[in-house]
């Protein structure tokens, strides 16, 4: 019994062992101008003192730490650049938050992947052997990647970590000695800056659409993809694909036994707006491209090209934020070149998934 409990003691600690990985800073100094000062020592004063979960290139989702903690990868990596020298000022930092995130983010030319290093930290002096607070900042080094680069992403978390803590170290360094602020290549954070602290979510919806309106109904399939905001307009990714027909009697009220469209509407402006945690008003402009096939009363067909312009405004139920159900109601009004109508107006109720 006891052997048995030891070897699934052993197998607990191998998954474990196998779900981290380490993130080693390059030995790369940066100019830090002329400055009698060194880093003495570095405190991660993090709850959870590793960079954040992610999956590899292999699709394993692993928990990231800077090789040999965090406190000894900071203090030597500004070792490089500031050397503890003689009569060289001591400074102390001390780390309240430091992690690397990714996310999804819809760009001019499509949806792409962003990562972040997001560091905030402090520096302190020892007076009369105390540590007392001079500076702190926070910051966000950002990276946009392309949307199926995730090996680019992974591989350069290293980079962005790197490019944060030399942005704070020169911020530091242009208030600790003003004299010096020429030599220094960046813009200091006017006061009142905000720094987000995570990246906005991404949502993945695939949803099914019951439709009706004044002359047609059926159903359609809609994909939307968006970075959630708590604050300020979402502007989502969508499209969709309908089937729909002419309701009884308005067929036959134009001269046709049947009338059926094929409409794909890709949006023209599409925002959604974040009224309380998982629910969303949205607002969209859209062009309906398809055809629609006019059968007669002797069973001939006919196609006829549709184009227009649609709206539609409405409500989307997200409960769960990682996966799970979505739902809503919108409420629509298009122009199109149809040859049942040229103005219409309708409700659709939406179900789907989110993941």
């Amino acid at each position: 019994m006891k052997s048995l409990f030891l070897f699934i003691a052993f197998l607990l600690t191998q998954v474990k062992v196998y779900a981290q990985e380490t993130v080693a800073l390059r030995a790369v100094g940066f100019d830090a101008g002329v400055h009698r000062i060194h880093v003495a020592d570095v405190l991660d004063d993090r709850d959870e003192q590793y960079l954040g979960t992610h999956k590899n290139p292999n699709g394993n989702e692993v928990k990231l730490y800077l090789d040999k903690g965090a406190a000894s990868s900071i203090k030597q990596f500004y070792a490089i650049s500031l050397p503890h020298q003689e009569h060289s000022k001591p400074i102390y930092i001390k780390i309240l938050a430091l992690n690397v995130q990714e996310s999804k983010r819809r760009m001019n030319d499509g949806i792409a992947r962003i990562a972040r290093a997001h560091i905030d930290v402090v520096f302190l002096e020892k007076n009369g052997g105390k540590l007392h607070e001079v500076f702190s900042i926070k910051h966000n080094e950002d990276q946009v990647f392309g949307l199926e680069d995730k090996q680019g992403l992974y591989v350069t978390h290293e980079k962005r970590i790197r490019a944060a803590l030399e942005y704070c170290m020169l911020a530091f360094l242009n208030n600790y000695q003003v004299s010096d602020q020429t030599t220094n290549h960046f813009t200091k954070p006017e006061e009142g800056y905000v720094v987000d602290t995570k990246l906005g979510q991404w949502f993945n919806l695939v949803t099914i659409k019951g439709m009706r309106s004044s002359y047609f109904e059926g159903y359609g399939i809609s994909y939307t993809g968006f970075v959630d905001n708590k604050k300020g307009l979402i502007k989502p990714y969508e499209a969709s694909f309908e089937v729909t027909w002419a309701r009884p009697g308005i067929a036959a009220e134009n001269g046709f036994k049947d009338v059926n469209s094929f409409v794909f509407r890709p949006e023209l402006y599409f925002i959604y707006k974040r009224l309380a945690r998982g629910i969303y008003g949205s607002l969209s402009a859209n062009i309906p491209i398809g055809y629609e096939i006019l059968e007669d009363f002797e069973q001939n067909n006919s196609f006829n090209f549709v184009i227009g312009l649609g709206a539609s405004q409405g409500i989307r139920c997200i409960p769960w934020e990682k996966q799970g159900i979505v739902f809503g109601v919108d409420f629509f009004q298009q122009f199109e070149t149809s040859k049942v109508y040229s103005t219409d107006f309708g409700v659709e109720l939406v179900l789907g998934i989110n993941f």
